[in-house]
């Protein structure tokens, strides 16, 4: 039977994913990675010319499959205020403890460091997208205050990557409350002057913590 060229390329990606975390993210070649996969390697050079684009696939789909988890249940469109920025949360703790990411971070920073300093990747250019659109609902219900969505989504962005880029530096200082003061910076950040400062919203509730 044969497999079609969407399955080859989830089965690549599968393999470079495996391969990337049994090295702990070092580098890994094409050749492992098509031998992990069962393929031939011209089957690998006929989708990606070389191992960091096939990374850079990875990525995206490490990234953007996270996103569609976290808000499969409540999309962050329709979420109400506190909620979407729990979710916001929950997303940046699953890319904090994913052990991919983690992995590339470790041992790549060469390969990384651009998305950071340089420009938008294609998974940071989709969660921009998602959050703008998320941003935009919430100022038509009067839950965010104004301002250019997209503005508002690039430093929500900002926010939460350096959030999870950087935590390491205030592991000891922080602990367990990474995610409530995260909750705090964004909810501040986002909430209209007319509903006070609060992190916590108008309930008055505690914003989650999530642990680890």
């Amino acid at each position: 039977m044969s497999i079609c060229k969407a399955d080859i390329g989830e089965q690549v990606l599968d393999a470079a994913r495996a391969c990337l975390v049994r090295s702990g993210g070092r580098k890994v070649t094409l050749a492992e990675v098509a031998r992990e996969a069962g393929v031939s390697r011209p089957t690998v050079y006929r989708r990606w010319p070389d191992m960091s684009e096939i990374t850079r696939a990875l990525l995206t789909r490490e990234v953007m499959g996270i996103v569609t988890a976290v808000t499969d249940v409540t999309p962050l469109r329709t979420a109400e205020f506190d909620a979407t920025v729990d979710l916001v949360v929950r997303i940046a703790a699953a890319l904090r403890d994913d052990e991919l990411v983690a992995a590339l971070w470790r041992a790549q920073r060469e390969f990384m460091t651009p998305y950071v300093f340089e420009r938008l990747g294609t998974s940071q250019q989709g969660v921009l997208a998602i959050l703008t659109d998320a941003i935009a609902h919430g100022q038509q219900r009067g839950q965010v205050r104004d301002g250019d969505p997209q503005k508002l989504a690039s430093m929500v962005l900002l926010i939460t990557q350096s959030a999870i880029q950087s935590r390491a530096l205030v592991e000891s200082i922080l602990g367990d409350d990474w995610s409530r003061e995260l909750h705090h910076a964004l909810s501040s950040y986002l909430r209209p002057t007319h509903l006070g400062s609060s992190p916590l919203g108008p309930s008055g509730g505690e914003p989650p913590t999530i642990s680890g």
